[in-house]
C-alpha cells in the first residue's frame, strides 16, 4: 500500500488547483498512518460533552471576569470572535476515560484529516461534518467581529514562511476551499501580510499573543479590528494557553467561576493535576516528578518537554525559572500492529478538532518515542473508528 502516492492521488481529486503542485515533496512519507484505531462510542461521546464544557466554561462570565486584569497587562480587548479549526487533544486510559493533554487554537489538519478518511473510506466520526462547515464558521466569526460576510470575501492564510512549513501542504488545501468557495484567497508571510486590506485571516502563526518584534505590525491590526483573525490571542488566552490547565484544576477556581456540580465533576475528571513550575515549589515537585510531564506554557508541538522521571536536576532547576508547566503525566495509549518486521507496539493521542462547543472531526497521532513527531515509520495520522 502507497499511501503517501494515495493521499496525494485524493487531494488532486478533490482539489483541481493541485494538479499543478509539487505534491510528492510536500506530503511527508509519514503523514499518514495505514493503522486504525478502535475505540468504545462512549469515548466520542465524552469527549463530545467535554468539549461542549470547555466552551461553556469559556463564555462563563464569571471566567472571564476573573481574567480582566491578566488581559489588560497583555493589552488584550474581546474581537468578539472565537477560534476556527482548533483543537483538544486527549490521551485515554487503559479503562477508556478520556485525559484533556492540551487545547491548541491553531490545531493543524483538519482539512486533510476530512480527505484522510474519505481516502481510506472509513465513516467519519461525527457523520453530518463536512469541509463546507468551515465556510459557515469563517461566516460566523466575521459576524461576530462585526463584519458583514459577503462574496468575494479577502482571505488571507498566514505564518512564519509559511511555504518552509512542514504542513504547507495543508495551507495549499485551505487555498483551494476558499477559492471554491468564490473568495480571494492567498498565503502570506507575515512580514507581508496588509490587514486593513483583508476580511478575514487564518491566523496559523506561533506567536500565540504576537508579542514579538516581527509581529508588531499584526498585533496592531488585531488590535485594530483592521480585518477578523482567527484564531486570535484573547482566544488563545482563554483556553489554550497551558496556565488555564493550572487554572481549572484549582477547586478554588472552580468555586469562583459558580460552575454546575455536573460541569465541575467534568472538569476535574478530564483535566489532570497541573502546577506552575516556580522557584518556590521546585522542590516539592522536584520530588513529586516521577508522576509528572513538564512542558512550556507557551509553545507549540512538543518543544522542551521532558519527562518528570528522566529530567536531570540541573536541567529542572533552570526550568523552575522560566514559564513550565508541571502537568500530572498521563502515559499515551498503545496498541499493537502487525509490520513486515513483526508485531510492533505503537502510541497514540487524539485530536479532536471543534468549532465553539462543536466537535467536528477526530484524528489519531501514531508514533514511537516519547512525543508525537511525525517521523515515525508506519505512524502519523490515523483514522478512527468508534464501535
Amino acid at each position: 500500500m502507497d499511501l503517501k502516492n494515495d493521499f496525494i492521488q485524493q487531494l488532486k481529486k478533490s482539489f483541481q488547483g493541485l494538479q499543478s503542485q509539487p505534491l510528492e515533496s510536500l506530503v511527508s512519507e509519514y503523514l499518514i498512518s495505514p493503522f486504525r484505531i478502535q475505540l468504545p462510542k462512549s469515548v466520542l461521546s465524552d469527549i463530545q460533552k467535554s468539549i461542549a464544557v470547555f466552551f461553556q466554561l469559556r463564555e462563563n462570565k464569571a471566567y472571564q471576569e476573573s481574567y480582566q486584569e491578566d488581559l489588560a497587562a497583555l493589552g488584550l480587548k474581546d474581537p468578539g470572535n472565537k477560534s476556527i479549526c482548533m483543537s483538544y487533544d486527549f490521551h485515554v486510559t487503559s479503562d477508556h476515560q478520556i485525559k484533556l493533554i492540551e487545547v491548541n487554537t491553531n490545531a493543524s489538519f483538519l482539512a486533510l484529516g476530512y480527505e484522510m478518511y474519505r481516502m481510506q473510506g472509513v465513516p467519519l466520526p461525527v457523520a453530518d461534518y463536512s469541509p463546507d462547515e468551515i465556510r459557515q464558521n469563517i461566516e460566523t466569526e466575521l459576524k461576530l467581529h462585526g463584519k458583514r460576510p459577503h462574496t468575494p470575501l479577502k482571505v488571507a492564510i498566514v505564518d512564519e514562511e509559511p511555504e518552509q512549513q512542514r504542513l504547507f501542504i495543508e495551507f495549499l488545501v485551505y487555498q483551494e476551499l476558499f477559492k471554491q468557495w468564490g473568495w480571494d484567497s492567498q498565503i502570506l508571510d507575515i512580514k507581508k501580510v496588509d490587514a486593513a486590506g483583508m476580511d478575514f485571516i487564518y491566523n496559523r502563526y506561533t506567536d500565540f499573543y504576537l508579542n514579538q518584534p516581527q509581529s508588531a505590525d499584526l498585533r496592531k491590526s488585531f488590535l485594530n479590528k483592521e480585518a477578523c483573525f482567527s484564531p486570535n490571542p484573547y482566544e488563545y488566552f482563554l483556553l489554550a494557553d497551558k496556565q488555564r490547565m493550572i487554572d481549572w484544576s484549582l477547586p478554588d477556581n472552580l468555586d469562583k467561576w459558580k460552575l454546575s456540580a455536573e460541569n465541575r465533576s467534568l472538569i476535574q475528571s478530564v483535566v489532570p493535576t497541573s502546577y506552575s513550575l516556580e522557584p518556590q515549589n521546585k522542590e516539592e515537585l522536584w520530588g513529586m516528578r516521577k508522576s509528572l510531564f513538564i512542558k512550556p506554557k507557551r509553545a507549540f508541538g512538543s518543544k522542551q518537554s521532558y519527562r518528570g522521571g528522566s529530567i536531570s536536576r540541573k536541567i529542572f532547576d533552570e526550568l523552575a525559572e522560566q514559564e513550565f508547566i508541571a502537568q500530572g503525566f498521563v502515559p499515551a495509549p498503545e496498541s499493537l500492529f502487525p509490520t513486515p518486521t513483526g508485531e510492533q507496539s505503537f502510541k497514540y493521542d487524539l485530536r479532536c478538532f471543534a468549532y465553539q462547543g462543536r466537535l467536528q472531526l477526530v484524528v489519531a497521532r501514531i508514533y514511537q518515542g516519547q512525543v508525537t513527531n511525525l517521523r515515525t515509520s508506519l505512524g502519523g495520522f490515523g483514522c478512527l473508528e468508534f464501535t
